[in-house]
């Protein structure tokens, strides 16, 4: 499974998920500690499906699935972050750039793939657009958690301040901590609104460099079947994870492609 795009791939170039400059957590603030800094060994079965034709190459302001499937459909729930430190992560005004990566989320209800919300790790997010972002792209709030989404597409940003000095090549969140912020409830048979057993398939570290302007590396990982638990999944730099809810699964996952950038 392809997942970034090579240089025959010119996408638009985002250079910056907006609001650069420090983090309200600043340096002296210490780490969350429910990430880990290493990736607990995947469950060896079963076998993921196979890759199909369909190709998902994410840009800001995108969306891919269903929308409207979630309450709300913009933001965190009522009991999710609404500006009150979650797992230890503070919503600051700023979002910081000093450790900044992305990692794309498919979530696939009954074999149909279901948008995640925009505006996820955010407190009172802003229309689409808003934020001087492209459309759909939502980039106003009163503060942003440092794991957020800012559109429809799936891809889930990172940006911490990093006071514990891990690099751009390690990790740390894990997934779990999307999903308090979020507030919804993931578990072997359940994810958010939507119940059923779970399977999970990840392309684990894959860490793909800087890349610059509109040039692209290429690498390609395959998937591999993780488990019933979505919430450990550790949170790498253009990691693909696909979570499916059943009892109907997808025949094939499609190929990810991300944006330049981190």
């Amino acid at each position: 499974m392809i997942v970034a795009a090579g240089a025959a791939f010119m996408l638009t170039a985002v250079v910056a998920c907006g609001g650069g400059g420090s983090s309200g957590g600043g340096p002296g603030v210490p780490p969350p500690t429910t990430g880990p800094t290493t990736s607990p060994t995947p469950t060896a079965s079963p076998t993921p499906p196979g890759s199909s034709t369909q190709t998902i190459s994410t840009y800001a302001g995108a969306t891919f699935g269903q929308t409207g499937m979630f309450t709300p459909t913009e933001g965190d729930t009522a009991s999710g972050g609404q500006g009150q430190p979650v797992d230890g992560i503070t919503c600051d005004t700023t979002m910081s750039g000093n450790y900044h990566v992305h990692v794309y989320l498919g979530l696939y209800v009954n074999g149909q793939q279901v948008a995640l919300p925009a505006g996820v790790g955010m407190e009172n997010p802003g229309p689409p657009g808003s934020g001087g972002g492209p459309p759909g792209f939502v980039n106003a709030a009163t503060c942003f958690y440092h794991i957020h989404t800012h559109d429809q597409s799936g891809v889930v940003h990172i940006e911490d301040p990093d006071p514990s000095n891990v690099p751009i090549t390690g990790t740390l969140y894990t997934l779990k901590n999307l999903f308090d912020e979020w507030g919804i409830t993931v578990s072997a048979n359940q994810f958010g609104p939507f119940s059923g057993p779970v399977r999970v398939f990840t392309s684990g570290q894959v860490y793909r460099g800087n890349d610059t302007g509109t040039n692209f590396t290429t690498e390609a990982s395959d998937l591999t079947y993780w488990g019933s638990d979505a919430t450990t999944v550790p949170i790498y730099s253009h990691e693909v994870i696909d979570v499916e809810v059943g009892p109907t699964w997808p025949t094939a996952l499609p190929n990810v492609y991300f944006y330049v950038q981190y």
